[in-house]
């Protein structure tokens, strides 16, 4: 607070100081909460060139969020900036732990041609500035910071002249005969004092980043294409893909009930656009996906904040899923379930129902409108009797009265009674039936039957059984099914195979780990733990429609007994096989990952993320005192050997020998260490933050699929499952409504769909000819797509 204050003051009594605000219009936020006053100051500043803001809401780390967030990102921070004049026209990203293939066509998109990079950037770079080049061939000047960007921070730190001549020897061979940028700043750091004084007259020019490359050319530069993350010239930081696991998986949840649920969810079905919602919704998202949050390599105090925000966003998004659902409920008759299907295709999904139907019923089928039926598998029957008594006549009313709260009974509707055989019975259900009903007077018709003798009370549910059914549904809609009663056997759908040994499917192995949450670094005689003390597999399903089994595997880490179960789950119509491993950690300082074999040799692996597939080859480029570990990021899918594994949120992985390894965890106790042996740079503060070390209960999952075909479908069928609700409408006709459909291959996805706009991109190396809600584009390889509705 007290730093932006000096700034300011600076700034105006100054007249020849200029000032670049570290690229993020959190920063002005945060200081304008406190000093709302100099809202004012901070604009006539901007107006006039000397304080660059902008242009993101918060520095992310590319890696760790989705695409939609990094271009949301972009879009706040640059209507932020606007509403004090205008952003800096610079892609600022310095100190993000690498960079994303896509980021030149993110920018381009945004009207910004130049960028500011330091981390990431490869050795085949030796110039301070290089063409970067976007998978579809988009492309940015990009100025690469040779020192860091505070590599002229300390200049000013002994009185006197700067040592330019100095400094100029140190950075010269990197600028020719360019003029030498020369960022006098670092984190933390306050102006220096007595900073204009000191700037030479004659061969130092005070500006802004926006200043320096105000008039770049591309002649003469050589060119890079793609990702980023080189640690040749500066730490990398590679661990934190896995450490703090839990943020990432957050991270990933409440990106999609936002982008992929509650946003088109409204704009198909809502009323009127919740953007107050949604704003605060993605406000929590920006403030997480600073890297140093996101990234989990901060106080435990800061990480709390961030799962806190993340759970406020996800609420969002969920709450507003619900009311587009409820609305939809409403065209759905009362006995029914509408089916909503997130996917711009139509799908076939699996969907758990709880089903109200007669006991004497041995087979339930459901019903779709077309009169068409589906087979169900059923996993369980509900207990009908929920509660018993016995009571003298007089205190049944009393009794009722004490445990109704308006008309609801136990977690449940009061939807009637009825007196037999000394047994006064109250009926409920899960749902209203009949929608409207007074209570009070029920209360008084049970008083009056049981005024006298001893009676029986009970609450009795209906009949309930709970079924699993794979329902076709409409791209971007929804179909709505009924119970019925088949007679004799229900047809059954193809069997689920069988001769496939899941057991074969994982390895766990768990290795020490005595780096931090910025870097992996195992002892020098670490001993791995791959072999379980026992095992044994248990079938809890097997049905037609889904099979589940559990294999339980007792480990010793820390001569410690650990119980880990690896479920695996087959669904009927699906080619992939759904793996979650649960355990509960008393351990710390460790690595934890799931190994799974490939069906082929690979040199190479695919990782979807942020708007594209990236291939990479089995090893890292290494350098600057950071040991290169080949631990790569992918977000929903990630390829090697033949085989492809699906998954939840971004997760850390490496391609072993004939296996391709997930980290399922990674326990750290410090945000950095001094002494990392695989790292010789601190990269950050020594001190313990013994929640990342994640004690208790931890899950992770996954899919694996034995291919690498049509891969973006088999994603989207994992990551986004269909949603249901009651029906609600008093009629009995079943209907069906579809949504906007998406016509194109598998590889054109669609990452947004909002009220007024949708955003589609090609994930391909083809042109795809694409229609879309009555359009139809022609979208070049790798192109991200914004197009008005």
């Amino acid at each position: 607070m007290d730093v932006v204050d000096e700034v300011l003051e600076r700034l105006e009594a100054e007249p020849e100081l200029r000032f670049t605000l570290d690229g993020q219009l959190a920063t002005v936020d945060d200081y304008l909460e406190i000093r709302p006053e100099a809202g004012e100051r901070i604009g006539e500043l901007v107006g006039a060139d000397r304080l660059a803001i902008g242009p993101w809401q918060t520095l992310m780390d590319e890696f760790l969020v989705d695409g939609e967030t990094i271009m949301r990102n972009l879009e706040a921070g640059l209507a932020r900036a606007a509403e004090f004049g205008s952003a800096m026209r610079v892609g600022y990203l310095p100190d993000m732990f690498g960079h994303v293939a896509q980021m030149p066509q993110i920018l381009r998109s945004a009207g910004i041609e130049t960028a500011v990079v330091w981390r990431g950037v490869p050795s085949a770079v030796d110039f301070h500035r290089f063409v970067w080049e976007a998978p579809d061939g988009s492309a940015v000047v990009a100025e690469y910071l040779p020192g860091g960007y505070g590599n002229a921070a300390h200049l000013f730190d002994v009185p006197g002249p700067p040592p330019l001549e100095v400094f100029e020897e140190r950075f010269r061979p990197w600028f020719g005969a360019d003029d030498i940028l020369g960022m006098v700043g670092t984190d933390h750091m306050p102006l220096v004092h007595d900073f204009s004084e000191r700037v030479p007259s004659a061969g130092a020019v005070v500006g802004t980043l926006a200043d320096y490359l105000g008039d770049v050319s591309t002649n003469g530069l050589s060119r890079w294409r793609g990702e980023m993350r080189s640690a040749a010239r500066a730490n990398l930081l590679p661990g934190v893909v896995s450490a703090r696991i839990d943020l990432k998986a957050a991270c990933g949840r409440a990106e999609r009930w936002l982008e992929r649920y509650a946003e088109p969810l409204q704009t198909l079905y809502g009323e009127t656009w919740p953007h107050e919602f949604l704003d605060q919704a993605w406000t929590r998202m920006f403030q997480n996906s600073a890297h140093d949050s996101i990234c989990g390599c901060s106080a435990d105090e800061v990480s709390a904040q961030v799962l806190v925000r993340y759970a406020e966003a996800e609420q969002i998004g969920r709450e507003l899923t619900h009311r587009a659902l409820a609305r939809i409920a409403a065209e759905a008759p009362l006995n029914s379930f509408a089916i909503v299907n997130p996917s711009p295709r139509e799908r076939t999904d699996l969907v758990e129902l709880d089903v109200v139907v007669p006991e004497d019923w041995k087979t339930v089928a459901l019903e779709l409108p077309d009169g068409t039926t589906v087979p169900t598998q059923e996993i369980r029957r509900q207990e009908p009797m929920l509660w018993e008594t016995t009571l003298a006549g007089a205190e049944v009313p009393i009794v009722i009265a004490r445990r109704l709260h308006g008309r609801e009974l136990f977690g449940r509707f009061v939807n009637g009674y009825r007196i037999e055989d000394g047994c006064a019975v109250l009926e409920v259900g899960d749902e209203p039936d009949p929608p409207s009903l007074d209570v009070e007077q029920l209360v008084r018709d049970v008083s009056f039957a049981t005024a006298e003798g001893h009676w029986n009370l009970r609450v009795v549910a209906r009949p309930k059984r709970t079924v699993v059914a794979a329902v076709p549904v409409p791209a971007l809609g929804w179909t709505s099914v009924r119970p019925v009663h088949v007679p004799g056997t229900v047809p059954r759908s193809a069997r689920l195979e069988t001769g496939l040994e899941v057991a074969e499917l994982t390895r766990i192995v768990r290795g020490k780990d005595i780096g931090d949450s910025y870097n992996y670094a195992p002892p020098a005689q670490d001993v791995l733990v791959e072999d379980p003390i026992d095992q044994r597999l248990e079938t809890l399903e097997d049905g037609p429609v889904r099979r589940v089994s559990v294999l339980h595997r007792r480990y010793l880490w820390d001569d410690k007994q650990i119980d880990t179960q690896t479920r695996f789950e087959q669904r009927a119509g699906e080619v992939f096989v759904r793996i979650g491993i649960d355990f509960d950690n008393p351990c710390e300082d460790q690595r934890v990952r799931v190994h799974v074999p490939l069906r082929e040799s690979a040199d190479r692996s695919f990782a979807e993320g942020q708007f594209a597939v990236v291939e990479r080859g089995l090893e890292v480029e290494g350098g600057y005192g950071e040991v290169a570990v080949p631990t790569q990021p992918a977000s929903s899918f990630v390829i090697a050997g033949g085989i492809a594994l699906l998954l939840d949120h971004v997760t850390e992985y490496e391609v072993l020998g004939d296996e391709l390894a997930l980290t399922v965890l990674r326990s750290t106790g410090f945000i950095s260490r001094n002494q990392n042996p695989w790292r010789e740079d601190p990269a950050g503060p020594e001190l313990p933050i013994p929640a990342a070390q994640l004690r208790g209960p931890h899950s992770f999952s996954f899919a694996w699929y034995p291919s690498t075909e049509a891969i973006h479908e088999q994603a989207e069928q994992y990551r986004h499952p269909f949603l249901t609700a009651r029906g609600r409408l008093d009629a009995q006709e079943l209907r069906s409504h579809a949504g906007p459909k998406l016509e194109a291959d598998s590889s054109v996805v669609l990452t947004a769909l909002q009220r007024g706009r949708a955003r589609l991109v090609n994930e391909s190396a083809l042109p795809q000819t694409v229609r879309f809600a009555g359009d139809e584009l022609e979208l070049r390889p790798w192109e991200i797509r914004t197009i008005q509705l």
